[in-house]
């Protein structure tokens, strides 16, 4: 009986990789007004376009939470600009921070990657933080705060084949006891056990059945 053709093992990645980081800056002057003028749940404040991985966002602020369920709350949200197409995956981050000359300090840091289609869809953070514990705190001065933003758009990298390693081959468990040189597996110790179970795996892959 002929021996069965040898065992191939092939390797390919496919990775996701970052396409380019952006940070925004919303500052709120005057908040105490802008309380009266948008202090309703849904009521929000834009931030100005900003790009960030080649793409065109906003930044929405809502002061007394983006619906009732959150009202009480700061919430903050990000979306894609006007006239986007296609769909784009990033990761957001806000954080509000300090004044100039305080102390270092921020609050938040959430960060999640989420994707953004063309249909407006906002992704954000609903509970940011309490109304109550904003105004008790050092990040609103003279009436005013201020959130950064940042965007991670991450892309996709497509599959790429690579060279076997010992350590690709160890992962799969196709561990040979074979003496031919030229075999591109990775040979086991004597130290190691489950000889039998080498043993079956060698005949199998290299054909050696008198090992």
């Amino acid at each position: 009986m002929s021996p069965s053709p040898p065992a191939t093992l092939t390797v390919s990645t496919v990775a996701a990789a970052v396409g380019g980081v952006g940070h925004h800056l919303l500052k709120i002057e005057g908040y105490s007004r802008l309380k009266c003028t948008h202090g309703e749940a849904g009521s929000c404040l834009e931030s100005g376009e900003f790009t960030a991985g080649g793409h065109a966002w906003r930044v929405l602020c809502y002061l007394n939470g983006n619906r009732e369920e959150s009202a009480g709350f700061v919430s903050l949200y990000l979306r894609r600009a006007g006239g986007a197409t296609g769909v784009v995956h990033a990761e957001i981050e806000f954080e509000l921070v300090r004044h100039h000359g305080a102390a270092v300090a921020t609050h938040g840091k959430y960060a999640r990657a989420v994707p953004f289609d063309a249909d407006g869809k906002e992704w954000g953070y609903p509970k940011f933080i309490a109304t109550e514990k904003l105004e008790r705190s050092r990040f609103l001065r003279d009436d005013c705060f201020a959130v950064r933003c940042t965007v991670t758009v991450v892309e996709e990298r497509a599959a790429v084949e690579e060279d076997v390693t010992a350590e690709d081959v160890e992962r799969v468990g196709l561990v040979c006891r074979c003496k031919d040189d030229s075999c591109g597996f990775k040979h086991e110790s004597p130290a190691q056990t489950l000889r039998v179970k080498i043993a079956l795996i060698c005949r199998f892959i290299c054909g050696d059945a008198s090992s």
